[in-house]
């Protein structure tokens, strides 16, 4: 009995561990995003970087063709809502 306890508690322990781990991993996966975004649009600023992940996500981003990096496909959306010149 004492050792099926101590292998219960073992088990335990060892998956206990192991939980966090997983949660580092996806602390490291957003940073690769973040930088995934940073090396397709170099020029970007912060605020475009935010409002492009914002609408990745399909969270609330800004609707205005300067706040989204030149050439993503909300920035494309966006100038062909505001109409204006064709020629991005």
């Amino acid at each position: 009995m004492k050792t099926i306890v101590a292998g219960v508690l073992s088990a335990t322990l060892v998956l206990a561990i192991a939980g966090p781990a997983n949660a580092a991993d996806k602390r490291n996966k957003d940073r690769q995003q973040y930088d995934s975004y940073a090396q397709r649009y170099p020029s970007a600023t912060p605020r475009q970087l935010k409002n492009l992940r914002a609408y990745e996500r399909g969270e609330y981003y800004e609707t205005y063709s300067d706040a989204l990096p030149v050439g993503s496909r909300p920035w494309f959306e966006q100038k062909e809502r505001e109409g204006g010149d064709r020629r991005f």
